[in-house]
């Protein structure tokens, strides 16, 4: 089998089983492990791939925006669930940021009735249910509200981020990659949400398992950035074992 024939099968093997083995494909196709080695490398570069530790799973898929108004009806009980164990890393007092999101969103509802919090947003509607539980204080960072996530973004919310410090910050997330690391599709965005990784102590990321193996256009972090990946059971196995390679805690809940 020629090369190209046998890299047109892996993809192939790929579609179907979802994950493949270097050592299997080396059995397989009769060849050294280097050789897969080389083959996996080369379908990453085309986007067909992306290489694990031990061998690969299939391409990333691009991620497409929807209306956080539309998505937060999306997978409610993953989402509240998730939302549930990542309230455990609530500190006793301090400061904490809430993105906007439609998982972060959960969390405003199960914040508990106590005053002695400073809870920040970039989102309208979370900073209009937390001011409605009348316990924290509750702050925005100011900016134009994108339409499509309510989010506040651009140079007033930018300005704000670098003046202020968190003990944790609770984010969301419309794609993640091993490779490719955090993006969005919107550059305004992608540039607040870096800046609230950098404002951060501990960042926990909130994400149902369907955001994994997704790229959108502009990256705005590695996994390495993350502390916490918060999820539900749906993550397949091999993507758990990649973000846990890269020093990044995985917790799982079930639904």
């Amino acid at each position: 089998m020629d090369v190209s024939a046998r890299r047109r099968e892996i993809v192939d093997l790929l579609r179907s089983v979802g994950r493949v083995d270097a050592t299997e494909l080396s059995s397989r196709f009769a060849v050294n492990v280097e050789t897969i080695r080389r083959d996996l490398s080369a379908l990453e570069e085309s986007g067909a791939l992306r290489r694990v530790r031990g061998g690969a799973v299939a391409g990333a898929k691009s991620a497409v925006e929807g209306r956080v108004s539309s998505r937060i009806s999306e997978r409610r009980e993953e989402k509240a669930a998730i939302a549930r164990a990542a309230a455990a890393e609530i500190p006793p007092y301090g400061a904490i940021f809430i993105e906007a999101g439609s998982t972060t969103g959960h969390l405003a509802r199960l914040l508990p009735g106590r005053g002695d919090l400073l809870i920040v947003t970039n989102a309208l509607q979370i900073a209009l249910e937390l001011a409605d539980l009348a316990c924290s204080t509750v702050m925005t960072i100011g900016g134009r509200v994108r339409p499509a996530s309510y989010a506040e973004v651009d140079t007033w919310a930018l300005e704000r981020l670098g003046r202020l410090r968190f003990d944790v910050a609770f984010v969301g997330a419309n794609a993640v990659d091993g490779v490719w690391g955090l993006s969005t599709p919107d550059p305004g965005e992608a540039a607040v949400k870096a800046a609230i990784l950098a404002s951060a102590n501990k960042t926990v990321l909130m994400t149902d398992h369907t955001k994994f193996g997704m790229q959108a256009t502009c990256r705005y972090g590695a996994i390495e950035d993350i502390d916490l990946i918060v999820t539900d059971s749906g993550i397949d196995d091999a993507t758990v074992e990649d973000l846990r390679a890269h020093g990044t805690e995985v917790r799982l809940v079930d639904t």
